[in-house]
């Protein structure tokens, strides 16, 4: 069906890109080729053989699209990963019985730090358990 200016509005959209010779490509895979880089190269960093690496890359990529594929979903950069990872490692070792003191000197942190993030890390983790008597029930 053409409109007033003559443009076919039923056009196929495969037929369309064939006909200018252009590769059909989709939006995700860009990200593909990314999250592949990145794998890579993070292995690169761990030094690991590149045979290694050519197998163990392509399966972990394709792990996260089994695992999160037909999500959106937000991934933090840079500082605030690092950060959230470390905070969670001052936890897990204050919970394994690290006293604070060795945690300052272990990740290099003012005392007050140490608290605050331990503070903040256990008020996540009791959010994470069941209520299992309904104190939060309406």
């Amino acid at each position: 069906m053409s409109d007033m200016f003559g443009e076919d509005h039923d056009m196929d959209p495969e037929k369309a890109l064939a006909a200018v010779g252009l590769p059909r490509t989709y939006r995700w895979h860009g990200t593909l080729q990314d999250m592949h880089s990145a794998v890579r190269l993070a292995m690169r960093k761990q030094r690991m053989e590149d045979a290694v690496i050519d197998r163990v890359a392509e399966a972990v990529v394709m792990q996260l699209c089994d695992t999160l594929g037909g999500q959106i979903i937000y991934l933090p950069r840079g500082v605030m990963i690092h950060r959230a990872l470390r905070d969670a490692r001052i936890y897990a070792d204050s919970c394994r019985g690290l006293k604070p003191h060795e945690l300052v000197r272990r990740y290099r942190l003012a005392l007050q730090t140490i608290y605050d993030i331990i503070a903040r890390q256990a008020a996540l983790a009791r959010r994470a358990e069941p209520d299992l008597f309904g104190f939060n029930d309406p």
